[in-house]
């Protein structure tokens, strides 16, 4: 191969990766592909996670089965019922306030870039 065929092979390849970089961890989140999350996926998402952190079936998540996602004082603020756990409309709804927070920019999506601030970061907590 030529350096010229190889250099032609190398761009090809980068070409071909670039939409896959650019979406950085949104790919695992964006069932259309289209290189950013909506509400609806990040719902989706964490709604399968909660699924996952209730072992026990009881269709709630208490502060241990939440440890290192939700702080006290977030539980009680999302925890409109005041029995210490969140169900699971209640912990979409906290999903719902994070993914506000990480959309600064008010478009209703969410990219790479976005979920690679604090308040993304927050939210990916909820879903992955």
């Amino acid at each position: 191969m030529t350096f010229r065929a190889s250099g032609v092979a190398v761009l090809a390849t980068l070409l071909l990766a670039t939409p896959v970089l650019a979406k950085g961890g949104v790919s695992a989140f964006d069932p259309d592909r289209d290189g950013t999350i909506d509400l609806k996926e990040a719902q989706a998402a964490a709604s399968a996670k909660f699924d996952r952190l209730d072992p026990d079936k009881d269709g709630t998540l208490d502060a241990r089965e939440l440890k290192g996602r939700v702080s006290p004082a977030e539980l009680k603020q999302a925890d409109p019922d005041g029995d210490g756990s969140l169900d699971k409309t209640e912990y979409l709804k906290l999903v719902e306030t994070r993914f506000m927070a990480a959309d600064p920019d008010g478009d209703g999506t969410l990219d790479a870039k976005e979920l690679k601030t604090p308040a993304g970061k927050s939210l990916l907590k909820l879903m992955k």
